[in-house]
């Protein structure tokens, strides 16, 4: 890779970058009297800069300028200077890239046990996605007290300093600025080590611009890279991974990619969870990494390798569930967790989990519960799922749902969830709002509500009719029923939203169409004893809403979870399909009542009691939601 760093960046910032770090140099060399020359500090600040990747031979020397552009480093303790207010938002979207708030940083440095004794002075840590170095900042400052407890002299620091702590990132401006950064950090140590050392005995600061994934895959499978200047064992060579991975869908997965990472991969790859399995990968013998990831790895389909992955070469340390979307990551609405591991199996394995609100949660002491692991990892139809809750009640009637009843896909329920199968936009020519001889309706998400199906609720501002011709014909519906919500976010009142439209369909005789924003759950034979009334019932019921948000991770309601829903047969099914019944023909008085009625009969037939229902309102409540209806 011969592109110089600095031209990524606009020749006017270039120079006032460079004339910053120039300048604050000086200032450190005259305040440690150190009397390097201008010229030297300029050569410095360049091979720091400008890294292995460019020729720092013949550097221009800057005049000294205070530029008020990097003031923050004259702080006691200052900020990292992010680089994505550089980077369009389109980027930004495709690489994945967000900046991570310093108090998860900490958060996760301490987590791995990454704190300032002489035990990590001879222990390398490693940021596989760096970007501008937040991470690799607070492990040098703790890096640092390290080295103070340990009175090393300070001229010994750096040579021990870049053997320990290293950075890949595949964005040029990303290494421009996390060197940067670290440059900024470390200025003493540095200068003290060129004013006994000679300038070409300073190595460059280890933050490498390279494709942490590619790299790992080429090096396993012997394959040259292009970058072949850049050459980093990856493998069993950490104690620490810690990080904030890229978030985003991977698309025509390369072989040597899918062949290195085989075993954690299902379905559509992202990022992340490549990214997991590489950093398990570079741990060395009970090593370990700490991420922030997506909460969809939780119970995902497309994370159950990856899950099996981690439980196969890990221990699960600890889980910390942010329920907070909004405000931690700008722009990005799925929920997050903060993933701790540890290289290698345990016996007697406990988890540490804790749920954090806010990053004021984060801030502040808390208490994390403390977990047998195999009541966090549960096992249902096969795969696993990972339970995140915040107390030990909480996990006790999980474990009494799960062993007490089959699951919705079971042979003894026998139904199944699946969804939609109209993308509306790749049939947007054969779309109408008016009914045709050759249409049938088109039901949206928009249409169901908890107990409740009106069609065609949006009027004009949706077409709702859809024509049946030789493509979309195998896709019409048919038959008895229930309709389910697809996208709903912890924030609304009921995670499952679901109805069956049975005026509807009876009137609909040549069947319908579901869009891909709702799921479908019906009977596998027309045989079936289980009565689809009250499959409902339990699906809306204050039971199932507990159950489902301790165990998914995102906005997606999607047919795989619901079909790992326990359902309770044999005890109340005729009452509770009685009940629900009458609710969706009742004013809404005497709903509310046959909504307590019911949430009691589900409770009773899950066999849990007084006391265990009660815990479930208040763990809802204290979550803020409002189970009251739709």
């Amino acid at each position: 890779m011969t592109q110089h760093f600095l031209s990524v960046i606009d020749p006017p910032l270039e120079q006032k970058f460079l004339k910053a770090i120039v300048s604050y140099y000086f200032h450190e060399n005259d305040k440690l009297g150190l009397g390097l020359s201008k010229s030297q500090i300029s050569t410095v600040c360049r091979v720091l800069l400008c890294g292995s990747e460019s020729d720092s031979d013949n550097p221009q020397t800057w005049q000294i300028q205070e530029e008020t552009i990097l003031d923050e480093y004259h702080k006691k303790e200052f900020a990292i200077m992010d680089y994505l207010h550089f980077v369009s938002l389109e980027l930004r979207k495709q690489l994945g890239q967000y900046s991570t708030p310093i108090e998860i940083v900490r958060y996760i440095i301490k987590s791995v046990e990454y704190i300032p004794s002489k035990s990590i002075l001879q222990k390398k840590l490693i940021d596989p996605a760096c970007g501008s170095g937040a991470f690799l900042g607070e492990a040098c400052r703790v890096y640092l007290n390290a080295l103070k407890r340990a009175d090393i002299p300070i001229f010994e620091w750096y040579p021990m300093i870049i053997s320990a702590i290293n950075g890949i990132d595949i964005d040029l401006k990303a290494c421009f600025f996390a060197r940067l950064n670290l440059a900024m950090l470390l200025a003493p140590p540095i200068l003290e080590f060129v004013s006994r050392n000679t300038i070409a005995e300073l190595k460059p600061l280890p933050v490498y611009c390279a494709d942490t994934l590619h790299l790992l895959a080429s090096r396993r499978k012997s394959i040259p890279l292009f970058y072949d200047r850049i050459s980093i064992p990856l493998e069993d060579q950490f104690d620490f991974v810690v990080g904030n991975p890229p978030y985003y869908k991977i698309k025509n997965l390369e072989q040597n990619i899918k062949d290195t990472f085989t075993d954690s991969i299902y379905g559509h790859p992202n990022a992340y969870a490549l990214f997991i399995h590489a950093g398990i990968e570079m741990l060395r013998t009970r090593g370990r990494l700490g991420f922030i990831v997506p909460r969809s790895m939780l119970s995902g389909l497309y994370f159950k390798n990856l899950r099996g992955f981690i439980e196969r070469k890990t221990a699960i340390k600890e889980i910390v569930n942010i329920s907070d979307r909004k405000n931690i990551f700008d722009g990005v609405l799925h929920g997050t967790m903060i993933l701790s591991l540890k290289q290698g199996k345990q016996n007697n394995e406990k988890i540490n989990i804790s749920l954090m609100k806010t990053l004021e949660d984060i801030r502040d002491q808390h208490k994390a519960v403390v977990v047998d692991r195999n009541k966090v990892v549960q096992r249902l139809n096969g795969t696993t799922v990972w339970f995140v809750a915040d107390s030990l009640d909480v996990y006790n009637i999980l474990s009494k749902i799960i062993k007490g009843s089959p699951l919705l896909s079971g042979q003894e329920v026998n139904y199944r969830a699946k969804t939609g199968q109209i993308v509306w936009n790749r049939v947007k020519p054969l779309l109408s709002t008016q009914k045709e001889p050759d249409t049938l309706p088109l039901v949206w998400a928009t249409d169901v509500g908890k107990f409740s199906f009106s069609f065609n609720r949006m009027g004009t501002a949706r077409p709702c009719f859809l024509k049946s011709n030789a493509k979309t014909k195998q896709l019409i519906v048919k038959g008895p029923y229930i309709l389910v919500q697809r996208i709903t976010a912890d924030e609304q009142p009921s995670r499952i939203v679901a109805c069956i439209p049975e005026e509807f369909r009876k009137k609909e005789r040549d069947g319908y169409f579901v869009e891909n924003h709702l799921n479908i759950i019906q009977p596998v034979t027309e045989s079936s004893t289980i009565n689809l009334y009250f499959i409902l019932g339990i699906l809306n019921s204050e039971v199932v809403d507990f159950f489902f948000r301790a165990m998914n991770g995102n906005t997606q309601v999607s047919a795989t979870e619901l079909n790992l829903l326990p359902i309770p047969t044999g005890k109340y099914d005729d009452k509770i399909a009685e009940i629900v019944k009458e609710i969706q023909i009742v004013e809404e008085t005497k709903k509310k009542e046959l909504l307590t009625e019911l949430n009691v009969l589900v409770a009773k037939a899950y066999s849990l009691n007084t006391n265990e229902l009660c815990c479930i309102k208040r763990h809802l409540n204290e979550r803020n939601y409002d189970n009251s209806g739709d």
